[in-house]
């Protein structure tokens, strides 16, 4: 299971304990939400926005764990303790490097 699933919600946790998108793909085009849609509209709110606001930031999340670390998901969601504290360097990087704290 990819952490950035192109299927809707809702979610299955399955007799193996990993979680599952149930949507159908298809569903997307007629407005159901997945990770990808919902990531793309939130880039698109942030970009507009930044025009008038020079202090919003935005980063998506696949910066912090990208789809080949789909591994580092216990359960097929949920990130492993592993998994948040790479997250967490990731994020001080961008944020304290350069980025909006820095």
């Amino acid at each position: 299971m990819s952490r950035f699933p192109a299927r809707p919600r809702p979610d299955r946790t399955g007799p193996d304990g990993r979680i599952a998108a149930l949507g159908d793909p298809a569903d997307v085009a007629g407005g159901a939400l997945s990770h990808t849609v919902v990531r793309a509209e939130l880039a698109r709110i942030a970009a507009a926005r930044q025009a008038s606001d020079p202090h919003l930031h935005h980063l998506d999340g696949r910066t912090l764990l990208g789809p080949h670390e789909a591994g580092d998901l216990g359960d097929g969601l949920h990130s492993t303790a592993a998994a948040y504290r790479r997250m967490g360097r990731r994020f001080a990087a961008y944020a304290f490097a350069g980025g909006p704290f820095g």
